[in-house]
């Protein structure tokens, strides 16, 4: 997954990041390192949040559930010209090592952003079938692996691609209108950093729900 942001403009942050933001709310999840390479199980229907967990409410028109205190939730909203290939929203999930390198700069002038889990919503203008509307965006690179998935109770598919990263993706179609949302898991082979995201990234797939 490629990260491009010039800067974050807006943060959900957890209290270490004292004089930065305070309007916030965070995620925190308890990571083993048996979640490695385990593939997320998209569900039929969102799971209750746990009573360990909070929700997150975006502005994108969906919801999920999450622990406190160890990661940092971003969400941006954009506006492109070009509604077939690039985002109207997205939101992205960080450790709090991760959003705290990023605020300091560790990763200005150019550098790639750290692997992450990100939700992205699009337009889907043509009404394209899931697995067409993947395979002619330049968004995703040498994917593979197509299947059917369910999440949120809607019919959706599960593929993975690479890239800069090891993706795994799952994606389904609004029920409303012709928004696409997809759901990535960014791995880099670095046993903690993909554990952590492996973890809270089953946690937002189990608890995802639509609210507008």
């Amino acid at each position: 997954m490629k990260v491009n942001y010039q800067q974050l403009p807006k943060w959900i942050l957890h209290p270490v990041f004292m004089g930065l933001v305070v309007t916030s709310a965070m995620a925190c999840i308890s990571v083993t390192k048996s979640a490695i390479g385990k593939e997320v199980v998209s569900l039929d229907a969102p799971k209750p949040i746990a009573p360990d967990q909070v929700g997150y409410r975006s502005s994108l028109g969906f919801g999920f559930g999450y622990s406190l205190n160890s990661f940092v939730i971003e969400e941006k909203i954009s506006h492109p010209r070009n509604k077939l290939n690039y985002p109207l929203g997205t939101v992205d999930i960080w450790t709090n090592q991760h959003a705290q390198q990023i605020l300091s700069g560790e990763y200005a002038g150019g550098t790639e952003y750290p692997a992450n889990v990100r939700i992205s919503v699009y337009r889907n203008i043509r009404k394209l079938p899931l697995q067409k509307w993947v395979q002619q965006s330049n968004q995703f690179v040498a994917t593979r692996e197509f299947k059917p998935a369910k999440i949120a109770g809607q019919n959706g598919i599960k593929f993975k691609s690479s890239g800069l990263y090891e993706n795994e993706h799952v994606i389904f179609s609004h029920p409303k209108d012709s928004r696409i949302i997809v759901m990535t898991l960014s791995k880099t082979g670095s046993g903690n950093d993909d554990a952590s995201y492996q973890t809270v990234y089953q946690q937002i797939v189990d608890s995802f729900s639509l609210i507008n």
